[in-house]
């Protein structure tokens, strides 16, 4: 796998189908002017893109469009990040 940058940008597709980069929300429409923030307007940065698991596979491909048509190429599936299981304690004989 490709290692990850210093400050990767992280666009979001929760549940409820709203986006956010990072831990931003972004407004309905405003996806491109968060972008051009979160990059500093650099089309070439990659960028990871992340849906819930509700979120239905035409949904997120939606959202890469909406990126690819922005001018942003680079555009990296990542899964969210899962809490670690509990540990459990070795069973007694």
């Amino acid at each position: 796998p490709a290692q990850r940058p210093d400050q990767p940008v992280y666009v979001t597709v929760k549940p409820d189908l709203t986006l956010a980069i990072g831990n931003e929300d972004v407004p309905a429409g405003g996806l491109a002017a968060a972008l051009g923030t979160a990059t500093n307007n650099d089309r070439e940065q990659r960028i990871f893109l992340r849906a819930d698991r509700e979120v239905q596979y035409g949904d997120l491909m939606g959202v890469m469009n909406t990126l690819r048509e922005t001018g942003y190429l680079k555009i990296a599936l990542v899964g969210l990040e899962a809490a670690p299981a509990p540990a459990t304690a070795p069973a007694q004989p």
